[in-house]
């Protein structure tokens, strides 16, 4: 994915099990972040 290119749909599950969908932001400036799982290389 490039910088500015529109991220695909996805619903993932928050801290308290509740689902969030990327369209609950839409037409909002959203960052993305994704890291390694923890305690793993890199």
């Amino acid at each position: 994915m490039d910088v500015k290119e529109k991220a695909p749909e996805f619903t993932l599950l928050d801290e308290n099990g509740q689902s969030v969908s990327l369209t609950d932001y839409r037409g909002k400036t959203v960052v993305v972040y994704f890291f390694p799982k923890a305690n793993t290389p890199g």
